[in-house]
């Protein structure tokens, strides 16, 4: 019988264990699309890859069942996730960009594993960046492909990124404002309520989220 173990939570783990749930969710999602026996297929395989990462983060002592936790069996398995969200239908019920989230955070995960075994960079500020990055590609998508509200959004959105950058990096002494938890939380909001969620193409609606988890990790002083 398995027991729960009190293993150190690190920033890799964190963002593998969010895309376990998204993977979970996933695999759960594509059951409701039973229409096409490879969408079957394609569930049973998320909920394999589910719980081999359970085990690998040893949340749960299983006993002799190991798997061993490395950056490169988690990049192999963000990489089969991605290929299967490359070339399956998206199931039903779930939105169609995010079938990529999951991927996205594993390799993410795989490579601030990689980064980390070679300098110690703070893993909230490398999560941050990606985040600001997809977020200034949504902000793009709403001038191009949404009306004035969505034009609003993203141009509203696009400042509070830039301002953000510039703090991060201490480019700019802004006096009122630091670096801190609480702009984290405010900006991934914003992004993640007003712009996100307007955003047009294959890989957006993550860049809020991915802020607010940097944010937690911000907290968490990962």
């Amino acid at each position: 019988m398995g027991e729960v173990t009190t293993e150190k939570i690190t920033a890799p783990k964190l963002l593998v264990f969010i895309g376990m749930l998204y993977t979970l969710a996933l695999g759960i999602a594509y059951f409701y699309a039973a229409a096409n026996p490879l969408n079957i297929l394609w569930g049973i395989i998320c909920l394999v890859i589910v719980f081999l990462i359970f085990v690998s983060l040893e949340l749960v002592n299983f006993g002799p069942v190991k798997i061993p936790y490395q950056w490169w069996i988690i990049l192999i398995f963000g990489i089969v996730i991605l290929l299967f969200a490359l070339f399956f239908p998206v199931p039903l019920l779930f939105p169609q960009s995010s079938i990529y989230f999951p991927a996205i955070l594993l390799l993410l995960a795989a490579l601030i594993e990689i980064i980390m075994e070679k300098k110690p960079y703070k893993a909230s500020k490398m999560v941050l960046l990606i985040g600001i990055g997809f977020s200034i590609y949504e902000c793009f998508t709403l001038f191009f492909f949404g009306g004035i509200i969505s034009i609003l959004n993203g141009v509203f959105g696009l400042i509070l990124l830039i301002i953000l950058l510039l703090i991060l990096f201490d480019i700019v002494d802004f006096k009122v404002i630091n670096y801190s938890w609480w702009l984290v939380l405010l900006i991934g909001f914003v992004i993640f309520a007003w712009v996100s969620p307007l955003a047009v193409g294959i890989v957006t609606g993550f860049g809020g989220i991915l802020i607010l988890i940097a944010f937690i990790l911000i907290v968490l002083a990962l």
